[in-house]
């Protein structure tokens, strides 16, 4: 009888590992935003976000970045935000349009993917930096280091 718990219990938790691990391998450690069809020209290289140290290190939950919107509730689930599944792409809502505006009070839905992209990175960046925590930068050549000539 002992014997049969014991196995019963060792297959929950072999199944609970299993799971854990299969959401935390959902997205690379470092992501390059570059989307080639909305960014067909370009002054600086495409950026290499790291992923991983906004999920895991700075303890950033995924609907803080992450989002899709219904009468003004973030309603996405993280169970969508899976390597491959539609949507999960800021390119999936946000597209290409001529001219680049940070305006405070735009509709988020109405903003190119580099708007979302800069929007969203740099006001976080922007509040940490406030608050004297640890920031990534706001500045260009932060986030899109032109190559050295002996690195390209």
């Amino acid at each position: 009888m002992r014997r049969g718990r014991f196995l019963v219990l060792m297959m929950i938790l072999g199944i609970a590992t299993f799971l854990c691990t299969v959401n935390l391998d959902a997205q690379p450690d470092d992501i390059l935003l570059d989307d080639s069809e909305v960014f067909t020209s370009r002054s600086r290289p495409a950026v290499e976000f790291p992923h991983l140290r906004h999920f895991d290190d700075a303890g950033i939950e995924c609907s803080e970045c992450h989002h899709r919107f219904k009468d003004g509730e973030n309603i996405v689930d993280e169970g969508e935000l899976e390597e491959g599944s539609a949507g999960i792409k800021c390119s999936s809502c946000h597209k290409s349009e001529a001219g680049f505006r940070l305006e405070p009070d735009l509709d988020p839905t109405k903003r190119t993917l580099q708007q979302a992209y800069h929007r969203m990175c740099m006001s976080c960046h922007r509040q940490l930096k406030k608050e004297n925590k640890t920031a990534g930068s706001v500045t260009c050549g932060g986030c899109h280091p032109k190559k050295k000539a002996d690195q390209a």
